[in-house]
């Protein structure tokens, strides 16, 4: 799945884009090159010797940086190594993740094996959903790990809150709260050193069951692919995905009711239409539309919720639209939608007032061709 959707990506990019800020292919940036701008690349391969002023982004199948990044840093691949320093934060969605570099801020990680290797050392705060977690580095601030292990053998500074299990080697060490929810009864820790307190926390067999499924990769995996349509769009359509966005954000309500009568309307006609010789082509072809349109307004509906993020938490604008958006929203989108019947009615209800604005830019774009 994971190698599926990001070769999609690839191919869905066109090969006229700009090379002075996205690179398409495989990209080599040398040691002795220095780069003021920001660097985004899709290809198989990214590798990342040099020195970069702005941000860095790739989605490639593998990535390797052992760069001077000055500011963020976004990562997405089968295999993602990171070596070098990052001057703020790091995000990174992948397969296997290693990183063995300073970052400068906190570090969000999603992948089926996450390592922090000996010479890691995040200054922030780490974020981690993964199959097993490994940290054999510093973490300087705080610790979130949803894992199906996870083994530490190295620092954590401040709190350390874990869904899952844990197996500790030393120098093993907590300066803040170990706090642990598991299902079932939870063993004292060993070989560990606890600063704060112990905080074991039994989760019911519901709770039990959403974590599990959160380890098997279901959750990783799916904003993976959110990942990957909401930076198709930032790539390709940018200032169609802003005129989207500018429109939903004054009409929320108005346009959600649009979007539910489009969900209604279209379904039903091309099901009318379907039975006759005349009216199939044109019921499949609704059909298309319609399917197009739930996925465009689901990618978009992530980057809406990181509009609104930027706006709330950060006060500032989102616009021109920079992959912050996209990467927040996405990651609160695919967590929220988790809520038991609140989650998925929010998302609904994002999704059709996307869809809606969708539909009203499109008819106003070829109102506008006329």
């Amino acid at each position: 799945m994971l190698k599926r959707t990001l070769f999609s990506l690839v191919l869905l990019l066109p090969l006229s884009a700009s090379a002075s800020t996205v690179h398409i292919g495989d990209y080599f940036l040398k040691g002795a090159e220095k780069t003021t701008d920001d660097i985004y690349v899709i290809g198989q391969t990214a590798t990342l010797a040099g020195t970069v002023m702005g941000d860095a982004t790739a989605v490639s199948r593998s990535v390797f940086s052992e760069s001077t990044i000055a500011a963020d840093a976004l990562f997405i691949g089968e295999n993602v190594q990171v070596e070098g320093p990052v001057g703020d934060d790091i995000r990174v969605v992948g397969g296997e993740i290693l990183i063995d570099g300073l970052v400068g801020d906190d570090l969000i990680a999603i992948g089926r094996n996450i390592v922090i290797g000996p010479k890691g050392k995040v200054k922030g705060s780490l974020y981690a959903v993964g199959g097993t977690v490994t940290v054999k580095g510093v973490v300087e601030g705080n610790a979130t790990v949803v894992s199906g292990v996870l083994a530490l053998t190295g620092v954590v500074e401040g709190d350390l809150e874990l869904w899952g299990t844990a197996t500790f080697g030393e120098p093993a060490r907590i300066g803040g709260d170990f706090v642990v929810h598991s299902n079932g009864k939870i063993p004292a820790p060993v070989k560990v050193v606890i600063t704060g307190k112990y905080i074991p926390i039994e989760m019911a067999k519901k709770g039990g069951e959403f974590g599990t499924s959160l380890v098997e990769g279901f959750f990783a995996l799916k904003v993976l692919m959110m990942l990957s349509l909401g930076f198709a769009l930032f790539f390709l359509a940018r200032e169609r995905t802003e005129d989207v966005l500018l429109e939903t954000l004054p009409n929320f309500w108005h346009r959600a009711l649009r979007g539910l009568l489009t969900v209604i309307v279209l379904p039903l006609v091309a099901i009318l239409l379907l039975p006759t010789i005349v009216g199939m082509p044109i019921a499949l072809v609704l059909g298309a539309l319609f399917f197009l349109l739930l996925v465009l307004s689901w990618a978009c509906a992530g980057i809406l919720l990181g509009v609104w993020c930027e706006r709330i938490l950060f006060k500032r604008s989102a616009f021109p639209l920079t992959y912050r958006p996209v990467l927040l929203g996405t990651l609160f989108l695919g967590v929220v939608s988790l809520i038991p019947f609140i989650g998925p009615v929010f998302c609904a209800i994002v999704t059709l007032s996307v869809m809606g604005s969708l539909g009203t830019v499109f008819a106003f774009s070829l109102k506008v061709r006329r």
